[in-house]
This record gives C-alpha cells, structure tokens and sequence, in this order.
C-alpha cells in the first residue's frame, strides 16, 4: 500500500490553514520503456538544496531550480527549505538526496547511468499554476536534454 504523503504533509503543515491539495490539469507520467540497467537516471529533490557555491533559495515561494552535479565529489550541499523537519536532512544531505547511493548503483549495473545533473527545487510552493506552467516544464526540458530515462523524486 503506497505511503499517502501529500495528505498527511497538508494535515501537518504550518501556517494554519492547511494546504489545499491541487491534481494538475495534465498529469504526465510516462509508461517505463527500458530496464533499469539500461536507463539514464535523475534524481528530484523538493528540498531546495544547492552547491555551497550556487544561489541561496530565497524567498519561501521561489520558483527557481538548481542543476546539482551527480558527482558526490563536486561540493558541499546546502539546504535552503525553510520547512522545521530539516535539522537531521541538513546534517547528512544524503537523506533526501542520495547521490553516493546512486553512484554506488550505477557503479555495479543497477542502473544504466546518471544523468551529469541532477534538479533541486523548492517544495511547499502554493504557485499551484506557475509550477505546473513554468517550472515543471523547464525541469522536464532538462530531463530531457539529458537523455534522462528515469527521474527519482526525493521529497522533503
């Protein structure tokens, strides 16, 4: 049975009133149509995490995305979601976005490969229409330019 995680985040969310749960007007998933160990992955994340050396997220309704490089190796992450669940993610980043875990799969044939990019976001957003219009779209483009065949959606 799949965990209902959108409901019970809403339920829980601060400020009060809680959330409005929005379904977007054009659901997009895509059937699977290679292996996994023939398929080009990505990870997702929601939580609004960066290279030290990028762009902090601000404000709390920033519509941006940040490239994260796949390679563990490449920097320090920073975490800039402003939600209070974040102390234990921002000690070990790799909670919610598990990029050594990743290589380690792809390192042994689990998966086909990584895309050289990974896509981190702000979530929490009530820009219901701008991220379905504009953000969504721009992370897919790149998904796409990247040959990715598979994207791993890490909430926060």
């Amino acid at each position: 049975m799949p965990l209902e995680y959108l409901p019970i985040m809403a339920r829980n969310s601060a400020p009060k009133p809680p959330r409005v749960l929005v379904a977007p007007s054009k659901p997009s998933w895509c059937p699977i149509t290679k292996p996994l160990n023939q398929s080009r992955v990505a990870l997702l994340t929601s939580a609004a995490l960066r290279l030290a050396h990028q762009q902090s997220f601000i404000p709390r309704e920033d519509l941006s995305y940040r490239r994260v490089s796949s390679d563990p190796a490449a920097g320090d992450i920073v975490i800039d979601h402003h939600s209070g669940i974040g102390r234990v993610p921002k000690q070990d980043p790799e909670i919610v976005f598990p990029r050594t875990a990743l290589v380690a799969l792809a390192q042994k044939g689990i998966v086909g490969g990584l895309s050289p990019w990974h896509f981190s976001f702000m979530g929490g957003l009530r820009q219901h229409k701008e991220i379905e219009n504009e953000l969504a779209p721009a992370i897919a483009g790149e998904l796409a330019k990247e040959q990715v065949d598979l994207a791993l959606l890490v909430p926060y």
